[in-house]
Parts: C-alpha cells; structure tokens; sequence
C-alpha cells in the first residue's frame, strides 16, 4: 500500500474557506473514482511563515499502476480546480510514501 502526501501552505486570509473547501467538495472529487482512499487531513504543528499555516491531506492507494492512473486521468483536474479557486494563497506539494509492515 502507498501513501499520497500533499502538504499545502495555506494563507491565513483563506484558511477558514479552504478548509471547508477541501473537506465539502475536494476531498469528495479525489476519492470518487475510487483509486484514492482513506483521506486524511491534518494541520501540521511547525513553525510557518508568518499569515500562513500548513495542512498535510493524504490518500492511500493500492499500488503505483493505480496512483499512476489517478494522476493520468484526474491529478491535473483537481490541481486546476484548487488554483483557479485560491490561486497563488495555496502551494502545494506531493510525495509519494509506500507502507513497511513493522514486524
């Protein structure tokens, strides 16, 4: 199993309506297809630039043919949708994690 990560810095001035964005129609879109799962969303407790504050939102996915799929067919509608939105008050980046069973 993987992990996708995106860890967003977040203007102050949209915080509150990003938010609700991600968790009413964000999350929601990303996991209709039903290739990313389990969504995860967290204010990460780090010191930030100052008006801006950090979020991590992770996904897991079965395998890198899947998530390589999601990214082909929908990655590039869901970034365009976020920017058209909020524009340059929202950055963004993703990693990829993959799952080790600790025995």
């Amino acid at each position: 199993m993987l992990i996708v990560n995106t860890t967003y810095h977040v203007s102050e001035t949209i915080e509150e309506e990003w938010k609700e964005w991600v968790c009413k129609e964000y999350i929601p879109l990303v996991i209709a297809p039903d290739m990313l799962v389990r969504p995860r969303f967290h204010r990460l407790l780090v010191e930030n630039e100052p008006g801006s504050q950090s979020y991590a939102l992770q996904f897991e996915v079965k395998d890198l043919n899947t998530l390589e799929s999601w990214f082909q067919n929908h990655a590039e509608k869901m970034k365009r949708t976020q920017s058209e939105k909020f524009q340059e008050k929202v950055l963004g980046f993703t990693t990829v994690m993959e799952v080790i069973d600790i025995k």
